[in-house]
């Protein structure tokens, strides 16, 4: 008799375990539970500017032999077609280190203006804004604009 009433008890606890869990005894659902109308986010890739094909997180820049030489590592970038400001950077190669071709173009962001600068700035001052940058590169594999992007 007294296993009967212990599975019994069990039993009974589980099933107000299971409800008040599952939002059905009354209570209101807990922040993590999703209404049923809600659409699943969807996202699609981030927009290049005109003529750059590529994103990149740069790592380090320095000064190699007269040469202004960055660290950096190719990136996709997606940004969630709800909130724009929701942007996922993932690393899509390995990280390697590119140079400028002559007369290169940088354009960074220094507070809500975009500044062009020569390469070698980036060896020595702090990017103010992000490491993501679009960029273009020439037949040799150097690079010949690099544009940082500006993520609130």
């Amino acid at each position: 008799m007294n296993h009967r009433h212990a599975a019994v008890a069990v039993l009974a606890s589980a099933a107000a375990l299971l409800a008040t869990t599952s939002g059905t005894a009354g209570a209101a659902p807990g922040p993590a539970a999703k209404s049923p109308s809600v659409s699943a986010t969807t996202w699609k890739p981030c927009h290049l500017p005109a003529g750059y094909r590529h994103f990149l997180e740069l790592r380090s820049a320095a000064d190699v032999r007269g040469r202004t030489v960055v660290r950096v590592t190719p990136q996709t970038c997606v940004v969630n077609t709800e909130n724009d400001e929701d942007v996922i950077y993932t690393p899509s190669g390995a990280t390697r280190s590119l140079s400028f071709a002559p007369g290169a173009t940088v354009e960074v962001l220094h507070d809500t203006d975009t500044v062009e600068v020569t390469p070698r700035w980036l060896v020595h001052h702090k990017l103010a804004n992000s490491p993501y940058f679009s960029y273009r590169v020439d037949g040799h594999g150097r690079i010949t604009a690099l544009r940082e992007i500006y993520h609130p």
